[in-house]
C-alpha cells in the first residue's frame, strides 16, 4: 500500500491550468471573434491573444478604457521579460484555460468553452465560477482577474490616467 501524499491546493491548481493548457493547444483554432490588431505577437499565441481579450470584455467592461487591448498587454508583458521565469510560463499557460474543452467539461460540465460563448453567457460563468463552492473556479475566477488588472494597471494609459507621468523626469539644476 502507497502512503497517500497531500499536495497543496495552489500546486493543484497550477497542475489543473497546465493540463488545461495542453488541451488548448491540442483543440486549438476556436474563434471567439477577437483578431489580432496591429503589429504581430512577439511572446504568445493568437489563440492566447483571443481568450485574454475575451475575459477583458467580462473583467474590463466598465473600464474607462474601452479599447484597451488585453491581449497585447499580455504579449507586452511576456515578451519583455527575460527568460527564465516561471510567471511568463504561468501566464502563457491561464491564458491558454479560457478556450480549454478539458476546463470547460471539468469546471462546467460542458463541450461549450468560456470564449465560444458570448459575451453576457461569458460573464454569467464568470460570475458562477466566483461564489462556486469549487475551489478550483473560485480560484481560476480570481487568478484570471488579477492577472487583468495587474495588465491594466501596468498600462502606460492607466499610468496617466492616474496622474503619473509616463516619460522620463528631468529634475532642472538650481545649484
Amino acid at each position: 500500500m502507497h502512503p497517500v501524499t497531500e499536495i497543496s491546493r495552489a500546486t493543484f491548481l497550477r497542475g489543473s491550468i497546465k493540463m488545461f493548457a495542453l488541451t488548448s493547444l491540442t483543440f486549438s483554432g476556436i474563434d471567439c471573434g477577437t483578431t489580432v490588431v496591429g503589429a504581430p505577437l512577439k511572446g504568445i499565441s493568437d489563440q492566447e491573444y483571443r481568450n485574454m481579450n475575451a475575459i477583458g470584455e467580462v473583467f474590463l467592461i466598465d473600464s474607462p478604457f474601452p479599447d484597451f487591448d488585453l491581449g497585447r498587454a499580455l504579449d507586452d508583458y511576456v515578451f519583455g521579460h527575460p527568460f527564465p521565469l516561471d510567471t511568463k510560463d504561468v501566464v502563457r499557460e491561464l491564458a491558454g484555460a479560457p478556450s480549454s474543452y478539458l476546463a470547460s467539461l471539468v469546471l462546467d460540465g460542458s463541450f461549450t468553452t468560456l470564449v465560444q460563448l458570448p459575451r453576457d453567457k461569458r460573464e454569467e460563468r464568470l460570475l458562477g465560477w466566483k461564489n462556486s463552492d469549487n475551489t478550483m473556479k473560485r480560484g481560476l475566477f480570481n487568478i484570471l482577474r488579477q492577472t487583468t488588472f495587474f495588465l491594466l494597471a501596468s498600462s502606460p494609459a492607466m499610468q496617466a490616467y492616474a496622474g503619473y507621468s509616463t516619460g522620463p523626469q528631468l529634475i532642472p539644476y538650481t545649484g
